[in-house]
């Protein structure tokens, strides 16, 4: 409740300012769990192949997302299943689905984080999805889950903005849209579920409040700044 309200004390002040109260958030592992996106592969390759990894179906049938790692690998090794042709095969069968709109419509929002964006949103914020995935393969599905499951997108209060190509560097590519932030308006607050972007949003942002989710993130990750506010969903951020 403190956090919401120094949120709404920020809001009002940047519009006092005339200016802009950005609401930065990433998608994937912050205001999205793309967990269930992940099981759903596993899901289907299991079936798929039933006949030749029968082990592997049975142990997938009754994975539970908190099982799932950040490498696929490692959760089918977490598993007992070894067989390293199998494991390249399960990884490329992801690899090749993950970062689609197709499968990304499996995602399901963070607890809190609707309430919390659309709350912020009617008291004048304007949202702005900063996220890793990109335009040719990931917007259509990004929009359509978007729209599902209500948050406010499309309309001219709103951004959303993803890389132009996948191959593109996820800290590189936020780091050249800061520039762009500060000019539309003052970053009252930033999500973000890796380490190093909450760090570096940090510093490029001082005067904002950063949370990073600690839902999962990528292996080896840089340590996190004492500045910043951790969090594992919106619940205890959302209004009254």
């Amino acid at each position: 409740m403190e956090i919401y309200t120094e949120l709404i004390d920020r809001l009002e002040r940047a519009r006092a300012r005339d200016r802009e109260a950005l609401l930065v958030f990433d998608l994937d592992g912050t205001i999205y769990n793309n967990e269930l996106r992940t099981l759903r592969i596993l899901l289907e390759f299991a079936h798929l192949h039933a006949k030749r990894f029968p082990d592997l179906q049975r142990q997938i049938d009754k994975l539970p997302c908190a099982v799932l790692q950040y490498k696929i690998a490692d959760t089918l090794r977490g598993l007992g299943l070894a067989d390293a042709e199998m494991i390249d095969e399960v990884e490329q069968f992801w690899f090749d689905r993950f970062f689609t709109s197709e499968y990304e419509i499996h995602d399901l929002p963070t607890p809190g984080a609707v309430d919390l964006v659309n709350a912020l949103y009617q008291r004048g914020a304007v949202p702005v999805y900063l996220t890793g995935r990109d335009a040719p393969n990931m917007l259509l599905g990004t929009v359509q889950t978007l729209l599902r499951d209500g948050f406010p997108v499309g309309t001219v209060d709103t951004r959303l903005i993803l890389k132009d190509r996948f191959e593109r560097d996820d800290t590189e590519f936020k780091r050249s849209v800061f520039e762009h932030l500060e000019r539309c308006g003052d970053v009252i607050a930033a999500f973000d579920n890796e380490p190093g972007l909450a760090n570096l949003f940090r510093e490029r942002f001082p005067e904002a409040l950063v949370f990073w989710l600690d839902t999962h993130h990528a292996p080896d990750a840089e340590p996190l700044r004492p500045d910043v506010l951790r969090i594992e969903n919106f619940l205890a951020l959302s209004p009254p």
